[in-house]
C-alpha cells in the first residue's frame, strides 16, 4: 500500500549574525572563479542592497591567479596534445579531419581572466581588502605553525596562505568588534575559525546567500526602535554623522559660477526618517537609516564682479577666485551599528555616494 507523505514545510533560514562574509578560495574554485555564475551575481545583489559586507585578502587574490594560471595552462596542454592526434589524422582521413586546433597564450587569457575576478571582487562587489602579507608577521604565523595550532594541526600541514589569511581576519575582527562568517569546505580552515570567537565558520555560499534573504527575527523591529529611542543614541549618532559628512563627497549645484564644494561639516540633524533593519546579532542591530541633515561647505567659485565676458571666445576675463560657506539640507542614506546593550552607535558608513548642494546665495553677477 503506497504510504501517504507529510507534507513539506518551509523552514527558514537564521538570519546571518554577521553582515561580514569571507570567502575562501575553495568556494571560488567550486564556482569557476566565473564572475555570472549564479551564486555571485546573488551575492552581489546582497551586498548592493546592504545586507552582507565581501572580505577577501590579498592571499587569497593570488591563490585565485595561481588558480586560474594552472587551469588555463593544463587545457592549453591539453589543446596540444590533441593536435598531435588530429595531425596524423588530417594525412589520414584529409577530407573529413578537422583543421588545426586553435593556438592561444595561456598566460595572456590567465591574465584576463583573473583582472576580470579581481575587478568584480574589488570594485563591483566593493570588498574590503585585507593585505595581511603587510599587516601579519611571519613570526605569528610561524608561532601558529609550530605549536600545531589549526590551520596547521594535521599531519604535515603546511597551509601558510591559510595561516595568513586567517591572522588577517582575527586582527581586523578584533580591532573593530565584527564577527565574520568564513565560507570555507576546507576543514583545516573551519577548524581555524572555530578556535576564534570572531569567526564563524559556514561551510556553504548557498546558506549564506539564504540567509541574507531571510526576514530578520519577529522582534528585531521592536528591539531596533527601543534603541533609537535609548538616551545613548542620539549623541552617538551625531558623533557618528559628524565624522562621516567631514569625509563625504559634495556636489555644488547652485548659482557660483564655477563652484565647488569643499570641507563638509554637519551643522544639525534635522529628522531621522524611516529605517529598516539589516542584521541582528546577540550583541548588535544594524539599520539602515534616512536623515535630513544640515551641512555647510566651503563653496570654492570665480568672482566676476570686476571681469568681462569675451562672446567670441565665451570666456570670463579678470575673474578673480573666491569662497563662501553656505548651509544647506540634505538627504541622506547611512548604515549604522547599534549596540544592544548601551544603545551606542558603534560604527557605520555613510552610503550616499555625493551629496548636492545649492545653498541659498545672495551673489549677483
Amino acid at each position: 500500500m503506497k504510504q501517504a507523505h507529510s507534507p513539506k514545510q518551509h523552514r527558514p533560514a537564521d538570519p546571518l549574525l554577521t553582515r561580514h562574509v569571507f570567502l575562501d578560495t575553495q568556494v571560488y574554485h567550486a564556482l569557476k572563479h566565473n564572475p555570472a555564475n549564479p551564486a555571485l551575481l546573488t551575492l552581489k545583489q546582497h551586498i548592493s542592497a546592504h545586507r552582507v559586507v565581501l572580505h577577501t585578502t590579498d592571499v587569497t587574490l593570488l591563490e585565485v591567479k595561481r588558480q586560474l594560471r594552472e587551469a588555463v595552462q593544463a587545457r592549453a596542454r591539453e589543446v596540444g596534445e590533441a593536435e598531435k592526434d588530429f595531425g596524423r589524422w588530417r594525412k589520414q582521413a584529409p577530407k573529413t579531419a578537422p583543421a588545426a586546433m586553435p593556438q592561444f597564450d595561456a598566460n595572456l587569457v590567465a591574465e584576463e581572466l583573473f583582472e576580470r575576478f579581481r575587478r568584480f571582487i574589488v570594485y563591483e562587489c566593493g570588498a574590503e581588502l585585507h593585505h595581511s602579507l603587510k599587516i601579519v608577521s611571519p613570526e605569528a604565523v610561524f608561532t601558529t605553525y609550530f605549536d600545531r595550532r589549526a590551520p596547521f594541526d594535521g599531519k604535515d600541514s603546511k597551509e601558510f596562505p591559510d595561516g595568513f589569511v586567517i591572522a588577517a581576519l582575527i586582527q581586523w575582527a578584533e580591532s573593530t568588534g565584527n564577527k565574520v562568517h568564513v565560507v570555507t569546505r576546507d576543514a583545516a580552515m573551519v577548524r581555524a575559525a572555530e578556535a576564534n570567537a570572531y569567526l564563524l565558520p559556514i561551510i556553504d555560499i548557498t546558506k549564506v546567500l539564504a540567509r541574507a534573504a531571510t526576514d530578520n527575527e519577529p522582534e528585531a523591529e521592536t528591539i531596533a526602535d527601543s534603541l533609537l529611542n535609548h538616551p545613548a543614541f542620539d549623541s552617538t549618532f551625531e558623533r557618528l554623522l559628524q565624522t562621516q559628512m567631514s569625509g563625504a563627497d559634495y556636489v555644488y549645484t547652485g548659482y557660483l559660477p564655477e563652484g565647488e564644494a569643499y570641507e563638509g561639516q554637519l551643522v544639525a540633524i534635522e529628522e531621522v526618517g524611516s529605517w529598516s533593519v539589516v542584521s541582528l546579532s546577540d550583541t548588535r542591530v544594524s539599520l539602515i537609516l534616512d536623515a535630513r541633515v544640515k551641512v555647510r561647505v566651503e563653496v570654492q567659485y570665480d568672482d566676476r564682479d570686476s571681469a568681462f565676458y569675451d562672446r567670441e571666445d565665451d570666456r570670463w576675463f579678470g575673474a578673480e577666485a573666491a569662497a563662501v560657506e553656505v548651509e544647506d539640507e540634505a538627504e541622506i542614506e547611512i548604515l549604522v551599528e547599534i549596540d544592544r546593550t548601551s544603545g551606542e552607535v558603534m560604527g557605520g558608513k555613510l552610503l550616499t555616494s555625493e551629496i548636492g548642494i545649492s545653498g541659498p546665495s545672495d551673489y549677483d553677477y
